[in-house]
């Protein structure tokens, strides 16, 4: 068994999020952190946990346009129409009720726009429509900027999330 997790990224502070995550799962199960774009087309019997996330993107997660608006601010994507959302829509899983986790990346403020932010939501609605069951609720991980950097102390943070998640998945797959 081992644990997946899948991540977009503009401007690096998700993909630093989703490696520190698999750093964390890594102490409990194997754990790897790919790309959505390198991502394979299906989740196989042996992930015991698939993790997802990446940037809130206006107030969403990325889209074709808002990616093109990111390349135009300097954001490296390898391309603008292929993203996690995509990924999402097409992936296919082997086993019903994979166990699965959501995340983002987020700034704190202004306080009624954090409101809005739905890109864990949305992760997790997609995961919930591949049979996933979820096994904690979304996390949020924030940055200073729209670009960036992360706050201080969310990649660890981060690290500590995966470990607990792990130690979850773990607890779930032997007493399932």
């Amino acid at each position: 068994m081992r644990a997946l997790v899948v991540y977009e990224s503009l401007f690096g502070n998700a993909e630093t999020i989703a490696r520190a995550i698999a750093r964390g799962l890594a102490t409990q199960l194997p754990a790897e952190a790919v790309p959505a774009a390198g991502a394979p087309e299906t989740v196989g019997r042996d992930v015991a946990l698939l993790v997802v996330g990446g940037p809130n993107h206006a107030m969403a997660m990325p889209r074709p346009s808002t990616r093109e608006d990111a390349v135009n601010r300097g954001a490296q994507v390898s391309s603008p129409h292929t993203g996690l959302r995509e990924w999402l829509g097409r992936v296919q899983f082997e086993a019903g009720g994979t166990h699965v986790g959501a995340f983002d990346t987020r700034m704190d403020h202004p306080r009624f726009l954090t409101r809005l932010d739905h890109a864990a939501r949305t992760e997790e609605k997609l995961l919930g429509a591949h049979g996933g069951a979820s096994i904690a609720p979304a996390e949020h991980f924030l940055v200073l900027d729209t670009t960036g950097p992360l706050a201080p102390g969310e990649e660890q943070r981060a690290e500590e999330w995966g470990a607990r998640l792990g130690a979850r998945a773990l607890a779930a797959v032997t007493a399932g």
